[in-house]
């Protein structure tokens, strides 16, 4: 912060504080966002995400693009969801992440602000977050890369007849 000098700086802070989660996923096909909230990361939660995101298009094959977190799990685990499909990221690779450009925005949107609860909070982000989920073109716009689609593309294996 920035005062005059001479001048000490007042700023209100919050020394008391509530963990909360959100989860996200973004086509980079259609454009659909996909959000969910959580109090907590495991890979009990995870799966939780991952069985929602499923349903909500029982039909397609879900092909995620991730880190490698420890609460995330991973390509074959059993408690993937049927027709859900993990591509890990190299370690250390924010960079490659499609929904780091989303957690930026929604991070500068409630930056420095006290939020009484966790309510308050998630209804901060609700018009960051509403962007996405209402206009495809603003998720393709953010993350509509060639590549992520190239690699959708390689992972999914078609059998060859003869």
């Amino acid at each position: 912060m920035w005062t005059r000098r001479g001048q000490r700086p007042v700023v209100a802070r919050q020394i008391k504080y509530e963990w909360d989660y959100l989860y996200g996923a973004l086509s980079v096909i259609g454009g659909e966002a996909h959000f969910a909230h959580v109090p907590g990361v495991s890979l009990d939660w995870d799966e939780g995400c991952l069985r929602d995101l499923a349903a909500a298009d029982p039909q397609a094959i879900h092909i995620l693009i991730r880190d490698q977190a420890g609460f995330h799990l991973r390509d074959g685990d059993a408690r993937l969801p049927a027709r859900v499909r993990i591509i890990d990221l190299p370690p250390y690779s924010p960079e490659l992440n499609p929904c780091e450009q989303l957690w930026d925005m929604v991070k500068d949107d409630i930056a420095n602000r006290i939020y009484a609860t966790v309510a308050t909070l998630r209804a901060g982000m609700k018009a960051t977050l509403r962007r996405f989920w209402d206009d495809p073109s603003a998720v393709l716009s953010l993350i509509g890369r060639d590549w992520l689609q190239v690699q959708l593309n390689a992972s999914h294996k078609t059998q060859v007849s003869s």
